[in-house]
């Protein structure tokens, strides 16, 4: 028995396991460890030749019949090899792909108006922005002279309206547009265009101000795969769709579920969605690509009898998700469901016995060979945290609640559909926490009825399409039953999403999700062989480390002053020990919310006044604070804290440890008491030598310790280039960045968060 215990939980039957281990190790190594793309692949080299080595010492013992004498094959020496070889290959990979660019790419036009010539690589992706869409580059034309290069640029259409594009993906264009290499994230633990855009390959955006911009050359750059096959396909599906269902947002639903078109929903749709940790539903992934396969094996079912049978039955069934995978776009999560699928399916068909750990780790293997910087997309991770978290937990939670085997079965199938959906919530859950910084405390019980009828409405959308070929009459039937269920998850969502206190802001720090990984199977290993007090103890010593971590280690206090971006407009929040003030809140509600994080992640608390400086007073008056300057009010005497505007545009904070003065234009500058301050904020509409004059006059008299200078959104390219130098031959003196946070700590020197 101990044996069999032993046996169950030790690595010997999942050699892929053991591979991704070296796998992930050697992408996280080539990644961030800073020894060169030379060195990796040199050591590569080495490894593959000493693993050639190896196996010919073997080859030469067996042949000369010592091999027993020696050891069984292939030697440890051997296999030791091997995984060093695959370490540093990947590790060569991974550096080439994270930490290099091409010599021959957009990076040198950064700061240029330049007329690009390639290909739509994506789908264009319609917001209220304008048009976006992936291009890969082939040639640059620069003041009459073309340039030949192979690069990826993020291209942005402003104002460009949904069908004013004509433009597809596998469109040949050309794009006028200025080039910018793409900046950081607009503030801490917030989304990183920059890092986000390099795991695709993509390092520089490309604006274009209107569609007057975009010429398409009217043919398709795709091969002959997709111009007739998938380009068929999904032209087939958007057409189904529209004359088979009638509601706008029952079918938006649909094409977001089905085909990936997320840009169709309504922000309020999206919004509900992730409010109750249902999010998933809207990415075409795992869910929607095992209801594929499911359907597949069902119509291939007879093609099973024989051996033959089988592995056609996979090849037809690959194909399929192939397509299917070009269909939605290429999307990575869809490329990752398809290769796990591929692989237990592959398993099935040789008749060989197989284990779920070792076919989810073959089908990373193979993820990230294709692709080494899919370990760290937060969909990879949270695909395998679900997966594996399905794979450990649901088998002993049905054990452990359903020792009596009895029960109806309806009563079976609801209680067997929670426990995976709470399975899959505890792995995904902190990974959702610890990248967007929400918890939602109705996951588990919205998950339930919107997977159901997102489930029901996808098995009819796949009857309706197959349908749709022979009778319009039955496809009809079938496109209002999928319209119903996709109502049915619409209204479930929105009526969870209403809950008061379904989400919490919360944001674990990265000791803390670590250790509830690694702490997470331990209880489980010990509840399910009913050793309740082992595991008892262990959840109570995990309470404990969290609790005493959090007493010796605790969160450090806020600093005295905060720029907090919020894209071309900024919002400020300012701490006297005792107080906090926020100074604007944005130009829209949901700025609120970047804000509030803001708040929590640096220790300041709820604000005791909120002060309009830019801000309209309504949206001022609608955000949460005990008291509210508005633009007409000029004095506010808090206990800790005086609020003074001597001017129209003008607004002073002073307390015992600090005091900011911000103002808007040079000639609103005065040589008074009043206009002195320890930290100054200055927006800057022009910058011709009057303003130059002013300026450093003002600077010279008040000298602040810390300035920082906002160029105004019409400010001349000329005139901003002469205050980025102004700033530069000033110590204390910056100029404002949109993706660096300007942080003064009351005793300390100025500091900026950013990239």
């Amino acid at each position: 028995m101990k044996k069999k215990n032993i046996r169950n939980i030790a690595l010997a039957p999942y050699p892929a396991v053991r591979l991704l281990g070296f796998v992930a190790g050697g992408v996280l190594a080539g990644s961030f460890f800073p020894v060169g793309v030379e060195v990796w692949f040199g050591m590569a080299l080495a490894s593959l030749l000493a693993v050639g080595g190896a196996l010919l010492y073997e080859w030469f013992l067996s042949r000369s019949g010592r091999s027993l004498a020696v050891g069984r094959f292939p030697l440890p020496v051997s296999t030791i090899l091997f995984l060093v070889l695959v370490f540093t290959a990947f590790a060569a990979y991974a550096d080439l792909r994270f930490n290099h660019v091409p010599r021959n790419g957009l990076l040198p036009f950064a700061g240029k108006s330049i007329v690009l010539s390639g290909r739509v690589e994506s789908r264009p992706v319609v917001s209220s922005s304008g048009t976006h869409f992936q291009m890969e580059v082939r040639e640059v034309f620069d003041d009459g002279d073309a340039t030949e290069l192979c690069d990826r640029a993020a291209v942005h259409v402003r104002g460009a309206g949904k069908g004013e594009l004509q433009i597809r993906r596998g469109s040949l264009v050309r794009v006028k547009g200025s080039v910018t290499a793409l900046g950081g994230a607009g503030n801490r633990g917030e989304f990183n265009p920059h890092q986000a855009s390099r795991l695709k390959g993509v390092s520089t955006s490309v604006f274009a101000v209107g569609v007057w911009q975009v010429q398409s050359d009217g043919e398709s750059g795709a091969g002959w795969f997709e111009r007739f096959l998938v380009e068929p396909v999904a032209l087939y599906l958007e057409n189904a769709l529209k004359t088979r269902v009638s509601g706008g947002r029952e079918r938006s639903f649909m094409a977001g579920v089905l085909a990936g078109q997320r840009d169709q929903l309504s922000p309020e749709l999206e919004l509900a969605f992730r409010r109750t940790g249902t999010a998933h539903i809207l990415a075409v992934s795992g869910l929607h690509v095992g209801l594929l396969v499911l359907v597949v094996n069902l119509l291939l079912q007879r093609l099973k009898s024989a051996a033959w049978g089988r592995w056609a039955a996979v090849a037809l069934t690959g194909f399929i998700l192939l397509v299917y995978t070009m269909v939605t776009g290429g999307a990575a999560s869809v490329r990752r469901a398809s290769i796990m699928a591929m692989v237990v399916l592959t398993g099935a068909a040789s008749g060989r016995q197989s284990f779920s750990l070792n076919a989810l780790a073959l089908a990373d293997v193979i993820i990230l060979f294709l692709d080494p910087l899919d370990l760290f997309s937060p969909g990879f991770q949270m695909s395998n945290a679900a997966v594996l978290s399905i794979l450990l937990f649901n088998p002993r939670l049905n054990q452990l609640l359903n020792r009596g085997g009895g029960g109806k079965p309806l009563w079976r199938f609801v209680n067997s559909s929670l426990l995976l959906t709470f399975a899959a919530s505890l792995g995904v859950a902190p990974l959702i926490a610890w990248y967007f910084g929400t918890f939602s405390l109705i996951a588990f019980v919205a998950n339930f009825p919107v997977v159901l009828f997102s489930s029901l409405m996808l098995y009819a959308l796949f009857g309706m399409l197959l349908l749709n070929l022979v009778s319009a009459a039955a496809a009809g039937v079938l496109g209002a039953a999928a319209q119903f269920f996709a109502a049915l998850a619409l209204d479930s969502a929105s009526f969870f999403s209403s809950f008061p206190f379904g989400v919490v802001n919360f944001r674990p720090a990265a000791f803390e999700l670590l250790l509830f990984f690694f702490l997470l199977p331990v209880p489980f290993f010990f509840l399910v062989r009913n050793r309740w007090k082992e595991g008892v103890g262990v959840l109570l010593v995990a309470t404990n480390i969290f609790v005493w971590q959090a007493l010796f280690f605790p969160p450090a206090a806020s600093p005295a002053f905060l720029s907090v971006n919020l894209g071309r407009n900024l919002s400020f929040l300012f701490s006297s020990g005792f107080e906090s003030i926020q100074i604007d809140a944005g130009r829209k509600p949901s700025d609120g919310e970047r804000i509030g994080r803001q708040e929590a992640g640096f220790g300041f608390s709820s604000p005791s006044a909120l002060v309009q400086l830019f801000s309209p007073d309504s949206l001022v008056l609608g955000a949460p604070s005990r008291h509210h300057v508005l633009r007409s009010d000029s004095l506010l005497v808090l206990p800790s804290v005086v609020i003074a505007r001597p001017a129209g545009r003008v607004v002073k904070l002073w307390s015992r440890r600090h005091s900011i003065l911000m103002a808007s234009g040079t000639g609103s500058l005065q040589k008074s008491e009043l206009f002195r301050a320890d930290t100054a904020v200055l927006w800057i509409y022009r910058f011709g030598l009057k303003q130059q004059r002013e300026l450093a006059s003002w600077l010279e008299y008040s000298r602040p310790t810390h300035c920082l200078l906002v160029p105004g959104g019409f400010l001349k390219r000329v005139d901003r280039e002469m205050l980025r130098r102004f700033s530069n031959e000033r110590p204390g003196v910056e100029f404002r960045s949109k993706d660096r946070q300007m942080v003064v700590w009351a005793d300390e020197p100025l500091s900026f968060r950013g990239e």
